[in-house]
């Protein structure tokens, strides 16, 4: 639970949001860019309150709504956690990172071809399904489209991959609160190989857009 409040003509965050295995982002990690004119402007504010409204309503409103909308991504949290895993090995695939190169992400008894000097070996011959998976990665996470299955299938493909080690290390950086969504920062303790200041949005279908990457 978090608690938006207005401190020298700035609004300020304390209290913590969890987004599963991006992170639990806490106190100054939350942060409000914009300034209360500005939010005043923002559509959920237009839409919900009256244009005279106080700054006190505002700021009411504002708690309500990003504390419903954290509620709303715990419930969801699975959806969340396997569209993010999702993100993570298409960026992998895509520039073939060399998890191998780092033993505490390497599982070598764990390798379905023997010892593979060729890291394309490990996503070659996973490609075709983990391509297949690539609808599912900005559509909503609200519960209205299934996606309790991407991690399993994403632990299948990779089973030479320790993900409870990957997902131990990573490094939640920044969230943003804005007009509707909420976007996030985080990075991983193996000197950024997996994870660069990787960037995206949480909309209110708790969909994950515009995402970055290195």
């Amino acid at each position: 639970m978090i608690k938006i409040y207005l401190e020298d003509d700035e609004l300020k965050v304390s209290g913590s949001i969890d987004l599963g295995y991006i992170g639990v982002f806490r106190d100054s990690e939350i942060e409000i860019l914009d300034s209360p004119e500005e939010i005043r402007e923002w559509d959920i504010v237009e839409e919900n309150l009256d244009p005279d409204c106080t700054d006190e309503e505002m700021i009411d409103f504002l708690n309500k709504y990003f504390n419903d909308f954290a509620e709303k991504i715990s419930k969801n949290i699975d959806n969340i956690n396997g569209t993010f895993l999702l993100y993570v090995f298409t960026d992998m695939d895509s520039c073939e990172s060399d998890f191998m190169m780092i033993d505490d992400l390497f599982i070598e008894e764990n390798l379905r071809y023997g010892n593979e000097e060729d890291i394309a070996e490990i996503y070659n011959p996973v490609r075709e399904g983990l391509n297949s998976l690539a609808p599912y990665l900005e559509t909503p996470n609200d519960g209205s489209i299934p996606k309790g299955h991407l991690e399993s299938l994403l632990r299948s493909f990779y089973p030479m991959f320790n993900f409870d080690c990957f997902l131990g290390n990573i490094t939640p950086e920044t969230i943003g609160l804005a007009d509707g969504e909420i976007s996030f920062q985080c990075s991983d303790e193996f000197d950024r190989a997996i994870l660069c200041g990787a960037y995206a949005v949480i909309d209110e279908e708790l969909s994950i857009t515009d995402w970055h990457n290195f």
